[in-house]
């Protein structure tokens, strides 16, 4: 089992690289338990599609 700054550090990472599947599970099964990181992460995805939604309208 992972702790919370190991899932933190996983979840930002996400994006610069592929999961492994057990990386991805353990991630997920630490998300089941903990409300606080399972917030991060939807934070952090939220952040991602706003910045994306952003370069989209600059580019325009």
């Amino acid at each position: 089992m992972i702790n919370c700054r190991e899932a933190t550090q996983i979840t930002l990472q996400a994006e610069d690289r592929s999961m492994p599947l057990a990386e991805r599970l353990t991630l997920r099964l630490h998300h089941r338990i903990c409300g606080n990181c399972r917030r991060f992460a939807r934070q952090v995805q939220l952040m991602r599609q706003a910045s994306a939604r952003w370069r989209q309208y600059t580019q325009e």
